[in-house]
């Protein structure tokens, strides 16, 4: 027989076990950060609105987080977890800057000098914030001291004066003023819609630049060749110039002589108009002329001539033989 269970043995060891593991899950960030983390302080003026869980960033990687803040003395020490493959050297240096719009804030590391970290600590002379409040408060307090309050006063109560006793014209124009104050108040929707409208053109303009960029260049090189043919241009007109003042004299000195020349050329073309039907005739008889005259003289020094019934006939014709004469 099966020896008997020892139940409540077995229930002990349940209960421990799954404790362990409900232990484990819960502090498996403590247990990363025992083996895979280490702790370093960072000295800052102040805090700034730095608080726990804010990421700690080098070279804009995240390699860890804000563990906690705690005041010592005149500097805030916030304590680091970073990731112990991170290698920090002996003049490591530290920054506090806004991560968002919203001011989250983060902690940014500079690894400088050779060797390790010394103790984990960046001391507050090789650490930055985004502005000294305590410098701040300090230089506006020496200029609110170097200001000469008496001099202000007696400065704000002669304006008050001069506006008082202002004279019309001036009351119009700081109401002239305030109207364009309302009407700009007013037309703010448009000025919102000019201002994009300007931006799209601006936009054109960029993308246009290569092409503006190559007709400027393109005139630039037509006002260049019309700089060099300008000396041929004003010769060239020079020229026509000249040209022009010897038509005009010619005319001058001539008229005379051109009025009967003209009337005479009248005189011969109304002649030839007159007799148009006898000069095509001679140029039709004209053409078998000519082609005799070439016929008779085409053979260089001697020309052929036929002459026709000079001589009695000797001899008698050559008898027609049958069918010649049908």
């Amino acid at each position: 027989m099966r020896r008997g269970r020892n139940v409540p043995l077995v229930g002990a060891i349940g209960i421990l076990i799954l404790a362990l593991m409900v232990g484990a899950g819960l502090s498996a960030g403590r247990i990363h950060g025992l083996f895979g983390q280490r702790e370093i302080v960072v000295e800052l003026a102040h805090a700034a609105g730095l608080k726990p869980g804010d990421p700690v960033r080098m070279s804009g990687v995240k390699v860890g987080t804000v563990k906690e803040l705690e005041l010592t003395d005149s500097v805030v020490a916030v304590t680091l977890e970073v990731d112990d493959s991170v290698q920090l050297g002996s003049e490591t240096r530290a920054s506090l800057k806004v991560e968002t719009l919203l001011g989250t804030e983060y902690i940014a590391l500079t690894s400088e000098g050779a060797g390790a970290l010394d103790d984990g600590r960046v001391p507050v002379e090789r650490t930055e914030v985004p502005f000294d409040l305590q410098a701040v408060l300090g230089g506006l307090t020496e200029r609110l001291e170097d200001i000469d309050t008496d001099g202000l006063a007696t400065s704000f109560r002669a304006i008050t004066e001069v506006l008082d006793g202002a004279s019309p014209q001036a009351r119009e124009a700081l109401d002239g003023v305030a109207s364009l104050s309302r009407v700009v108040s007013q037309r703010d929707q448009e000025l919102q819609n000019l201002v994009r409208k300007s931006a799209s053109i601006t936009g054109i303009l960029a993308d246009r630049s290569q092409t503006i960029s190559a007709l400027v260049r393109d005139a630039g090189a037509f006002l260049a060749v019309l700089e060099q043919r300008r000396l041929v241009i004003e010769r060239l007109l020079d020229a026509a110039q000249r040209l022009a003042r010897e038509l005009v004299a010619t005319v001058s000195s001539t008229r005379d002589d051109l009025g009967p020349a003209l009337r005479e050329l009248q005189t011969t073309v109304t002649t030839l108009r007159r007799n148009k039907g006898d000069l095509e005739e001679s140029v039709r008889l004209y053409a078998p002329l000519l082609r005799y005259y070439t016929t008779v003289l085409g053979n260089g020094r001697w020309f052929d001539a036929a002459l026709f019934g000079l001589t009695p006939q000797v001899f008698p014709d050559a008898p027609t033989q049958d069918g010649d004469g049908q």
